[in-house]
């Protein structure tokens, strides 16, 4: 497994720098990518008025918001997250909502002193902690007796063609990469159900329940193929993939992909299929 401390300074360092930045800019798209996931996880979470909410790792806080509506003004949600691009745009963005009942803490999840909540969510955000028992220790830490935990994580990428698919067609263009520790901290890691239960029990929470989710992405975002290839190659793996070939390298790798997906274009949509578990636990 990789060190725990370089795992979490590259981290810090990528999304306070150019990888915090680069999601600012593709905020939109992303939300209206993942608006079926967010929409599932608030209905799986059922955020009640009134109800304390921590919101961990909450990016540009599009699950933040509707959290933050669902509790209402007698509520109170505090939304965390490493990089200070990301929670700016967050805030500006619920500033504009007139959510005022959000508290921004940029900070680790894994050693931050937090308040006591009544409910935990998160949105793709908990696969990343350098070494994840401790991070969900604390994370129970703080959490009022019966609190709830729920969040969605993804399953294995041969189950996600929505990013298997582009990404089988950018390796004969790129030099081969290392075969990982699927476990590793990363996109996957929680992709095993037995994984995500044995560091859910050690750290201290009762038994989760894990159940399917499966969605067809636009990952066009409604603004056909170029739009789709445009976000493919700013954010997320194939990004780093290409971050530093040659240019000619990067043309090639854009054009196999275009070629991929070109079979599942609809209309100015790029519908592939992804896979997630939504997880449910309590202190």
């Amino acid at each position: 497994m990789p060190d725990p401390t370089r795992v979490n300074a590259d981290q810090l360092a990528f999304w306070n720098g150019v990888g915090g930045r680069t999601w600012v800019e593709r905020q939109d798209h992303t939300d209206r990518v993942l608006e079926p996931v967010t929409r599932k996880l608030l209905s799986f979470a059922a955020p009640r008025p009134g109800e304390r909410v921590l919101d961990v790792g909450c990016g540009c806080g599009a699950s933040t918001l509707e959290v933050a509506r669902a509790v209402g003004p007698s509520g109170r949600v505090r939304a965390l997250d490493i990089s200070a691009p990301m929670l700016a745009e967050a805030a500006a963005r619920a500033e504009a909502r007139g959510l005022a009942h959000i508290d921004w803490l940029e900070a680790d999840a894994a050693t931050a002193e937090l308040d006591e909540y009544d409910l935990l969510v998160s949105n793709c955000g908990l696969m990343f902690f350098g070494d994840p028992v401790p991070a969900f220790v604390n994370l129970h830490r703080a959490a009022a007796p019966g609190a709830r935990m729920v969040f969605v994580c993804w399953r294995g990428l041969d189950e996600n063609p929505w990013i298997g698919v582009p990404m089988q067609a950018v390796l004969p263009h790129i030099p081969p990469r290392p075969k990982g520790d699927p476990r590793a901290p990363g996109m996957f890691a929680f992709a095993e159900p037995d994984h995500v239960t044995e560091i859910l029990t050690e750290a201290g929470w009762k038994q989760p329940r894990l159940e399917r989710l499966d969605v067809t992405f636009d990952i066009a975002a409604g603004g056909g193929i170029d739009e789709a290839l445009t976000q493919l190659t700013k954010i997320g793996a194939i990004n780093s993939w290409l971050r530093d070939q040659p240019e000619e390298t990067h043309a090639a790798a854009v054009a196999s992909m275009r070629e991929a997906l070109t079979p599942y274009v609809q209309g100015q949509s790029v519908l592939l299929s992804g896979a997630m578990w939504m997880v449910a636990s309590q202190a």
